[in-house]
């Protein structure tokens, strides 16, 4: 039986450690990962392979002493293929005003990097983008 727990253990271990992993900032809240809702979280484990993880864009911006405002987009989807076991980060542009954050809304982009310094700049798509890459993949 010890033995038999210790097989589960050390199974269970390598499961985990060959998940990958992306942690995004602040300005991006996960809204869903692969269908499921109200995951709240800046930091993912999830499988290698297809993943569907869905953000909104949201920050607070200041314009006066006395004046603040949100600056929310809609729905944006991050489709990616995780081939390996590896701890991503993702990584807005510079969103330094409400103007740069209203052209990150119309053509966002995220940049991933890995624990290696690797960088690849992925799309994030919209809700008719995904849509349509999904329709036109059958």
């Amino acid at each position: 039986m010890k033995n038999f727990i210790s097989v589960i253990a050390l199974s269970l271990a390598s499961f985990t450690s060959m998940a990958a992993s992306v942690s995004f900032p602040e300005s991006l809240e996960v809204i869903g990962v692969n269908g499921l809702n109200n995951v709240d979280s800046r930091y993912l484990q999830l499988e290698n392979g297809q993943n569907l993880i869905e953000l909104q864009y949201r920050d607070l911006f200041e314009s006066n002493a006395d004046d603040s405002s949100w600056v929310r987009s809609e729905p944006l989807y991050l489709y990616i293929d995780l081939e390996t076991a590896a701890n991503y980060k993702a990584i807005t542009p510079k969103i330094l005003s409400e103007d740069d954050a209203y052209q990150f809304i119309n053509s966002p982009f995220i940049k991933l990097t890995d624990e290696g310094g690797s960088e690849k700049q992925v799309a994030l798509m919209t809700h008719s983008q995904l849509m349509t890459k999904l329709l036109l993949s059958k």
